[in-house]
């Protein structure tokens, strides 16, 4: 699905929007400019217009403070990936795990943390059950971090690669509206 990057004023990466959205914005929002489009037009009854791949706003936009824990985002920083036994996750397969169990804490709220969650497979989290892994005997790929940057599934466009670099460590929200 091809999609188009929105950069800050800094050229940090702010979100990532359908390649629809990205042409709405284009014609309509005069805070953002395209820097780099597609080689690819749609038409309409009208008009033909270009697909624009990155946009940059015109003034700096305060980025959220902090990022929503969420399965979606646990799944796309561990890169779809069991972190006890490397299988390939998808939709079917794919779950959250605590590494440190629920139970050991005062409030679900206090282990849902960046820190405390990993991508793993629905066997993988069967088998460790309530327990750590070390109690498991399963050891993690790596351990829980939180996201330092730009999130966003590996597959990025070659045009994006010049201003979110090798995306090695990454992965971004897609269809964050922008404004």
């Amino acid at each position: 699905m091809l999609q188009t990057l929105i950069l800050n004023l800094d050229f940090t990466p702010m979100s990532v929007v359908s390649w629809r959205r990205g042409v709405v914005l284009s014609l309509n929002n005069k805070n953002l400019r395209v820097l780099e489009y597609y080689d690819l037009t749609v038409g309409s009854e009208c008009d033909i217009f270009e697909v624009p791949a990155v946009m940059l706003y015109q003034k700096f936009v305060k980025p959220p403070k902090r990022r929503t824990i969420s399965k979606h985002y646990v799944l796309l920083r561990d890169k779809m990936t069991c972190q006890y036994c490397e299988k390939k996750l998808d939709s079917l397969t794919s779950s959250v795990d605590h590494v440190i169990p629920v139970s050991r804490f005062k409030s679900k709220q206090e282990a849902n943390t960046w820190d405390n969650l990993v991508a793993c497979c629905k066997t993988c989290n069967t088998k460790k059950r309530n327990r750590t892994p070390k109690e498991a005997r399963m050891a993690l790929l790596r351990g829980p971090r939180q996201p330092s940057g730009f999130l966003h599934i590996n597959t990025a466009p070659d045009i994006w690669r010049k201003y979110v670099g090798t995306m090695q460590d990454s992965g971004l929200a897609t269809e964050t509206q922008a404004t």
